[in-house]
């Protein structure tokens, strides 16, 4: 796993350095699970070339988490995985290898999507990290071993099955869509998008595949 440099100290007023600490966590705990997922997942795969993917997907998540813990430490505070653990454990994890190509894209999207409000942060060692985990994520490929087996419309009621129990956990991850505190972000200039705007991104970016499956964005209240 390629190490971190330490950011330099950034000047930042306290109300800033408190929404930037929400922001962070908010993060962190995705990124976590993304991690948990990842490991948990190499066991349905059988594939070198695919583990070797998978395993190297898994050192830029511990590489962003690791970028992500330093960044919390300079605003002043400690041990983000405890901090974080609980929620990240909410989580489900994939119950089979079908399951994990469609948890491995959805994750791994929602956290590429998710750092893109951030590329242009007024924090620049926040802004930093946003667009280099931006530059990396976006060569992730298609879930193609799903789209195959949505192929077959009788196996779509099941491929629906397993894209709604991903696709809402990654929307719900954007927060409320009249979040005060995205507002306030905003405001700071901490980020660019509000959750709102991250979910349409979301939605956008998950058409052609859906397309593809034959399959239905999932709604919120499902």
């Amino acid at each position: 796993m390629t190490r971190t440099q330490p950011t330099q100290p950034t000047q930042i007023d306290e109300e800033s350095r408190a929404i930037l600490r929400r922001i962070v966590e908010s993060l962190a705990w995705r990124q976590l699970a993304v991690i948990n997922i990842l490991g948990h997942g190499l066991k349905f795969v059988t594939e070198l070339d695919v583990k070797l993917r998978v395993v190297g997907e898994l050192d830029r998540a511990l590489e962003l988490f690791q970028s992500l813990r330093a960044l919390y430490a300079e605003l002043g505070w400690t041990d983000l995985e405890s901090a974080v653990r609980d929620r990240s454990q909410e989580v489900p994890y994939p119950e089979s290898r079908l399951e994990f190509g469609v948890a491995y894209y959805i994750s791994g999207l929602t956290e590429e999507v998710a750092m893109q409000g951030f590329v242009e942060s007024s924090h620049a060692p926040f802004a930093a990290i946003a667009k280099k985990h931006v530059e990396a994520a976006a060569h992730r490929p298609e879930p193609t071993r799903f789209i195959e087996y949505c192929s077959e419309p009788s196996n779509r009621p099941h491929g629906q099955e397993l894209l709604d129990r991903w696709v809402v956990a990654a929307r719900r991850s954007f927060g409320r869509t009249d979040s005060p505190h995205d507002a306030q972000a905003l405001k700071l200039g901490l980020t660019t998008k509000r959750g709102a705007d991250l979910d349409r991104i979301f939605c956008e970016r998950m058409a052609p595949v859906l397309v593809r499956c034959g399959l239905a964005l999932p709604s919120l209240e499902r």
